[in-house]
């Protein structure tokens, strides 16, 4: 009997970074990919709306790929799929909450690909790989980790995920079963890094309600929690604690109340009886009996909170008195625009609760070093790679499974297109392959190779347009301007007809501003920028490089 060809384990995405997670299974040439996910621009991504990783090795194998799994639905996993989707409409299998939010995506990008719907305990083959998933606990519902069994051994890769001995669903992770495929025997373990360098466990989800609960009980006000809208758990916890507090719940955020409706049609989401108030009637609601679920945790420039901070939210405003909770972790990235709209808060009076000024409101949904090594221990790997982390993540995660008696030589630290070679017995790096970052620029995606070619390119294209307008800092009104300036971008005679009814776009879109948005520089630059090339593109079809500067006086 001929011996059976090389597994090749290839991640495009999500090793060397947070986010973008894409995993290729591979065997005779074809593949079976694990998530599609995105990574949110970086501050030094100008005009960039979204990264998703660089499949060019699979457009270079175009009947290779054969189906994708997705272990949960949160967009590090799932948000590049309309994308992929385009070029390769493969089969895709998602767990029940994160099926609906792809169906979603699905009608939104408008295009077709078939989509399966499968639960934990189930095992399906695609290829020559025969799925089984495992139920884990995450931050979000429906997550699993996936044992893949090839001709060459059985993988297991762990999803997102941290060992909740006390779920809100009383649906803990599977760890029996996770046990026995150690006992079958494992060639390799893929594990989540992502809080590898936290020592001991991750708390329990159930373990912040009594803190919430004391919160909503000593509040004079109004309580505003924002966190994820896939969060249907943490989602629960405050409804659930509204009810017992004799508190009514309103929602802001289109995200927030799609998702709630998606958990209550699938079941992993009650909401009791008489608890929940239309938006528009929350005014009507005694200040101390109101509840608002709101996203925008991550100071998200049109997310709800972030109107409500700024005074932008018609429906919403903050009075002295209220509380806020940031009842999620942030981002690194975002630390300075989530300081800013806690500022903002602070100055309309409400009291401002996040992870750095109150403890025990939040608790990840990764695992930490104590669970980490759990998971090794159940699974006992031959060979063990490091996935889901920066680079140092994955090295503290390579150390950690050397002190847990893993040979170092079995221990395999890769990066994005890096390629892991499996034989029953023995495993080798091969040849990489071509991976990164894809930038999406409004409808382009991948015609934007980094900033400074894009920015020369469009100067080329459009031209140039300098913006100049002078504010009061304190006030936010327009003192002088805008004064418009061009280099490369002429209209002949009507330049000055033109450039008049630009400069009253601009003031008459900043009239619209909430005043406090006015006082702050990069929302004034952006809605100069916004307005601008709006109105270039109507009058002219012309898309000159829009460069506003403010000046506060």
């Amino acid at each position: 009997m001929a011996a059976p060809e090389t597994l090749r384990i290839i991640p495009l995405g999500g090793l060397g970074e947070i986010g973008l997670n894409m995993m290729l299974i591979e065997y005779g040439g074809q593949s079976l990919a694990i998530d599609c996910g995105v990574m949110f621009p970086e501050p030094s991504m100008l005009g960039i709306d979204l990264v998703v990783p660089d499949w060019t090795y699979l457009r270079e194998r175009p009947d290779s790929l054969q189906g994708l799994i997705c272990t949960h639905g949160h967009e590090d996993h799932i948000g590049a799929l309309p994308f992929l989707a385009r070029e390769f409409p493969v089969p895709t299998y998602a767990t029940p909450f994160a099926h609906a939010l792809i169906k979603n995506k699905r009608e939104e990008h408008n295009i077709e690909f078939p989509l399966e719907c499968f639960r934990a305990g189930d095992s399906w083959r695609v290829g020559p790989f025969e799925i089984e998933a495992i139920h884990i606990t995450h931050s979000i519902v429906d997550t699993v980790a996936l044992a893949i069994r090839t001709p060459v051994g059985t993988i297991v890769h762990s999803g997102d995920f941290k060992f909740d001995p006390t779920p809100l669903d009383d649906h803990p992770s599977d760890l029996p079963h996770l046990a026995e495929l150690g006992d079958e025997g494992v060639l390799a373990l893929l594990s989540d890094s992502t809080n590898v360098e936290r020592p001991g466990v991750t708390p329990s989800e159930r373990s912040i309600t009594r803190n919430l609960e004391a919160v909503f009980l000593q509040s004079p006000g109004r309580v505003l929690v924002s966190t994820f809208a896939s969060h249907l758990h943490r989602i629960q916890q405050v409804l659930d604690i509204s009810a017992r507090t004799n508190r009514r719940v309103a929602v802001a955020g289109r995200g927030m109340v799609t998702n709630i409706g998606i958990g209550q049609d699938l079941g992993c989401l009650r909401v009791p009886d008489g608890v929940m108030v239309d938006l528009n009637e929350a005014r009507q609601v005694p200040p101390d009996r109101l509840t608002v679920l709101t996203t925008g945790s991550q100071a998200e420039p049109r997310s709800a909170l972030t109107r409500i901070a700024m005074n932008g939210y018609k429906k919403l405003a903050i009075d002295p008195g209220d509380t806020v909770i940031l009842s999620s972790r942030m981002i690194p990235g975002n630390e300075k625009a989530i300081g800013e709209v806690i500022n903002h808060l602070h100055r309309r009076g409400a009291e401002v609760l996040y992870e750095k000024v109150a403890t025990g409101l939040h608790v990840s949904g990764h695992a930490n070093q104590a669970e980490l090594s759990l998971m090794m221990q159940l699974i006992r790997p031959k060979f063990f790679v490091p996935i889901h982390g920066e680079y140092r993540h994955l090295i503290r995660h390579v150390a950690l499974a050397e002190r847990m008696g893993m040979p170092a030589e079995n221990c395999f630290l890769l990066e994005d297109g890096d390629v892991l070679e499996l034989e029953q017995e023995h495993a080798r790096r091969g040849e990489p392959v071509t991976a990164g970052r894809v930038f999406v620029d409004g409808k382009g995606v991948g015609d934007v190779e980094d900033v400074v070619l894009r920015d020369r390119r469009h100067l080329s294209d459009g031209g140039l347009v300098l913006a100049m307008l002078a504010v009061d800092q304190h006030t936010g009104d327009v003192i002088s301007g805008p004064e418009l300036i061009s280099r490369g971008f002429g209209v002949g005679d009507e330049s000055q007809a033109h450039f008049e009814r630009a400069r009253e776009a601009v003031l008459a879109a900043l009239e619209e501003l909430a005043p406090e948005s006015r006082t702050v520089p990069a929302e004034v630059k952006e809605e100069m920028r916004r307005t601008l090339r709006r109105y270039f593109k109507k009058a002219l079809d012309r898309r000159p490089v829009i460069l506003p500067v403010v000046t506060e006086l």
